[in-house]
């Protein structure tokens, strides 16, 4: 655990403890505790045992009739252990603040300040405005890391809402980001929400100064930091079915830089739809169409990913729940398929999951431990408990 982490952890004791011994009737404590083991049918065949343990305190206090404030404090506790075949691999543990926030807010606004987690947009598997997440949708918990920043959310009474945020220390990459943000200096954006007809439709912009590690050895300069400016748009309507889009362009000023994997242009768009059928229990159908490009000029030339994906929901009973997702790219003519079956118990949760992909393939950067967990053909059976 780093020095800021162990600040923030301190911190965190110290006012909670101070809190409790105040008024603990305003407090609760609640959390998760997970436990997987995985199989990768590969050669020699993988495997991975882990754990993870979110304790979260929570505490809420009434100013007055119209204002409040309110916190969260959890830490991230995960370890897992790798075995290639028969024999260990590695082992690896974390403990880090995952969530450390505090906000006062009224009847139509609210501000919130510290490690916490920001997203937004109207895409649902491919996102291209997954600008301060790593959210992967096939994860069945949804863990991300958040960030550390301020965010000022004010609501209208047409159910317009503007959001201000500002960041800073913030030094990892974060969502499709292949370089992060220089840690100090900060990192600011906003969006604005709008109805629109039977939906709503979003104007969402970031601005940061993005860290590049000089790679020429023989030039003895300090790492480049560049401007980088962000804008989004998205939009979302009912009628009948659920449409939606999403798009996302980023402009670097990469001057007389060069890096393999720094781009002057990065533009990503995403159109979806979703809709019920009426066959059993409901069939839920979504599918989405993705395109992501990089490049020194907008749209052409330059490196295109293309990515089709549709997902499929069905409630077998009160407590069993099957879930399918194919991903198809083509060009390399990928495949990426992916099957849940979930069964939940009150405080109990249970996943069992089937894949079957490319071996060399990662959709996302993901945020488990030590290595891809849904490259090749695997399956993974996971245990989640909320208390």
């Amino acid at each position: 655990m780093n020095s800021k982490s162990k600040i923030v952890l301190l911190l965190l004791l110290s006012t909670s403890f101070l809190i409790a011994q105040k008024d603990s009737s305003n407090l609760s404590f609640n959390g998760q505790v997970t436990a997987w083991g995985i199989g990768q049918f590969q050669n020699p065949f993988g495997i991975q045992f882990g754990g993870r343990f979110v304790p979260t305190l929570l505490g809420n206090f009434s100013l007055s009739p119209n204002s409040k404030i309110d916190f969260e404090a959890s830490l991230n506790i995960n370890g897992s252990v790798n075995f290639t075949g028969l024999q260990y691999d590695s082992v690896m543990g974390q403990l880090k603040p995952y969530r450390v926030w505090a906000r006062y807010s009224g009847q139509n606004w609210e501000i919130r300040a510290g490690l916490q987690k920001i997203n937004f947009g109207s895409a649902k598997m491919f996102r291209p405005l997954m600008w301060f997440d790593g959210m992967d949708i096939r994860d069945p918990l949804q863990l991300t890391d958040g960030v550390y920043g301020a965010l000022g959310r004010y609501y209208f009474p047409n159910n317009a809402n503007v959001w201000l945020w500002g960041l800073i220390g913030n030094k990892n990459p974060k969502g499709y980001e292949m370089y992060g943000s220089e840690q100090w200096k900060p990192e600011v954006g906003g969006r604005f929400q709008m109805p629109a007809g039977p939906g709503q439709i979003a104007l969402s912009t970031n601005y940061r100064k993005v860290l590049v590690p000089n790679l020429a050895s023989s030039i003895p300069t300090n790492d480049f930091q560049l401007n980088e400016e962000r804008v989004g748009l998205d939009g979302k309507w009912d009628i009948g079915i659920g449409l939606w889009f999403e798009s996302s362009v980023t402009l670097t000023d990469t001057k007389n830089v060069y890096s393999p994997t720094l781009f002057k242009v990065q533009d990503a768009w995403n159109v979806g739809a979703d809709y019920t059928f009426g066959i059993g229990n409901g069939l839920g159908m979504t599918v989405e169409y993705f395109r992501y490009h990089v490049g020194d000029q907008f749209l052409v030339k330059g490196t295109t990913l293309n990515l089709i994906g549709s997902m499929f929901t069905y409630p077998v009973s009160m407590l069993d729940n099957l879930s399918a997702m194919i991903f198809y790219i083509p060009g390399p003519n990928l495949w990426l398929n992916y099957v849940n079956w979930s069964q939940t118990y009150d405080n109990w949760s249970l996943y069992a999951i089937a894949y079957w992909n490319p071996d060399n393939f990662q959709l996302l950067n993901s945020q488990s431990q030590g290595r891809n967990l849904f490259a090749g053909k695997g399956i993974q059976i996971m245990v989640n408990y909320n208390f």
